[in-house]
Order: C-alpha cells, then structure tokens, then sequence
C-alpha cells in the first residue's frame, strides 16, 4: 500500500485550496466545514456515471480536483447564470479533503469506511470519513456534513462538536471500534456509523464506490446540498420518480429558526428553485 495514497499534484492542490478559501493554518475543522459551501453534497455524479455504467467517482482524486476547480473558477467568474456542477458523494468530499491535507502536510491522513448501524440504518450504507493524526485521539472529519471532532483516546468518553449546520459526537466501543453519529442540525434524528475500513488505498474507495452503484439500502434519487453561514439548502427528488422539493433552513446568532420549501412537479423545476436560491444549477 502506498504510505501516501492521497497525494496529487502540489500545484493543482495549492490551486484548489485557494480556490476554496482555505488556508492550512486554519487546520482540518476549517476544510471539512467549507468543502459543502461550496461544493454541492448529494448524488447526481454518482447517477450519472450509473446511467453510463461506470464506476461512481471517489478514487479518482486527481481527475475530481481538476473538476472542482474548474466548478469554483466559474464560481467566481460567474454573472447572472447559474453555475451548473453536480452533487458529489462522500467518497468524492473525503478523497479531496484527504489530498489537500497531505499536501498541507496535515496528518498523517486516512480516508476510513464507516457502516451505518441506527435502528433507522438500511441493511447496507457505507459511509467515508477523513482520520487526521495518529496518536490517541485523531480528529474525525465528514466533510460530507462538514463536521469535525475528535475522537476519544478509552473508551467511555465522548467529544461532541458543533456548528450552525450539524453536529457530530465521537465515542469509541468496547468492541474495538470507533463511532460517530452525524446530525444535520433541522433532522429530528441523526445518523450513527461504525467504523470498518480505518485506512483505504484508491483501490478500496472504487470497490465501495462500486458497491454503492450495485447494492446499497439508500434510494437512488437525485439529491444535492449547500451550506452557508448558518443556512442549509438542500433539493431532494421524491421516490415517485417525478415530483421534487427544494428547502431551505437557516439559523440566526440568536438561534431563531426559519424554513421555507417549495413542493415542484418535476425535479427540473426544483432545480430552478435550488439555482435561484444558491447561485448553483445542479446536473
């Protein structure tokens, strides 16, 4: 196994972190809560590449981090149109976290497969997770929720860490295992995931990836999130295939709540509410 399965160019890595405003002394916490602001969270690139039978990306890295910075060079350059970009995978945002900490030289950094195991859990959902360091108690990141937290060194504690968006709290088991459960701050119920791969080569990511696209309890439905200061939009298709709603919740310094949706006939139109909203055309 190469002792370091992340690394990508360190001129197109030095270009994609400061296209997405991240400095690394700003450390992992901050990467992991600013990669969903400004890459869409969700599934269309995995259905798409589906639709054509390939492999959903995630292993890919260096082709994925020419992609991103092209979606945030037009994000920038960008007037009166929509940028169009697709919603990416957790595979997607932990393999690119992983390559722009390796080339901060933050780590050691693993990429680790979480199983989820909540009693709301379907038989098969795997998960990724970035594992900063290697002492004790390694930082936890999920820049999928853009959460980071760290793990405790015995079993018995437990780290919460919280943002405007979501929360995460990491805990370790007696079975030998680490825990972290992830919850959007507008779910009524979070999501509880058990690690079982602690660090993946490019190899083991396509087979999970490939494993997503065959055989996973989680429906295979359009989906895409964005956060912001406090906010999170989000645009969901429905399992009926046709129908679609694009919401939104926000939370102010003082904690007030606001949420706005709006039910759309087709998942076209709810893209045009998730593009009027964030800037953001989802494909």
């Amino acid at each position: 196994m190469d002792e370091r399965p992340w690394r990508i160019d360190a001129g197109l890595a030095g270009d994609l972190a400061a296209a997405l405003w991240w400095d690394p002394e700003d450390g992992a916490e901050a990467l992991a809560a600013q990669l969903p602001a400004l890459v869409p969270a969700g599934s269309t690139a995995k259905l798409a590449t589906v639709a054509r039978g390939e492999v959903p990306p995630g292993a890919d890295v260096d082709e994925l981090a020419v992609a991103l910075l092209r979606h945030q060079h037009a994000l920038e350059s960008a007037t009166d149109e929509p940028v169009r970009m697709p919603s990416y995978s957790c595979w997607v945002f932990t393999t690119v976290m992983a390559a722009l900490l390796d080339w901060a030289e933050i780590g050691p950094v693993q990429v680790a497969a979480v199983r989820r195991v909540d009693d709301r859990a379907p038989v098969v959902d795997f998960h990724a997770a970035v594992v900063v360091g290697d002492g004790p108690s390694p930082l936890v990141c999920d820049p999928y929720f853009g959460t980071a937290v760290e793990l405790p060194a015995d079993v018995g504690p437990t780290n919460v860490a919280r943002n405007q968006t979501a929360a995460a709290t990491a805990y370790r088991g007696v079975d030998g295992a680490w825990y972290v459960d992830a919850q959007m701050s507008r779910w009524e119920h979070g999501c509880t995931y058990r690690s079982v791969g602690p660090a993946l080569d490019r190899g083991d990511v396509r087979a999970f990836c490939a494993i997503s696209a065959t055989h996973s309890g989680v429906p295979s439905r359009g989906y895409a999130r964005l956060h912001g200061p406090g906010r999170v939009t989000d645009l969901v298709a429905h399992v009926d295939g046709v129908q679609a709603t694009a919401g939104s919740w926000s939370q102010d310094e003082d904690g007030q709540v606001t949420e706005r949706s709006e039910l759309c006939a087709t998942w076209a139109e709810a893209v045009d509410v998730f593009a009027a909203w964030t800037g953001v055309r989802i494909v």
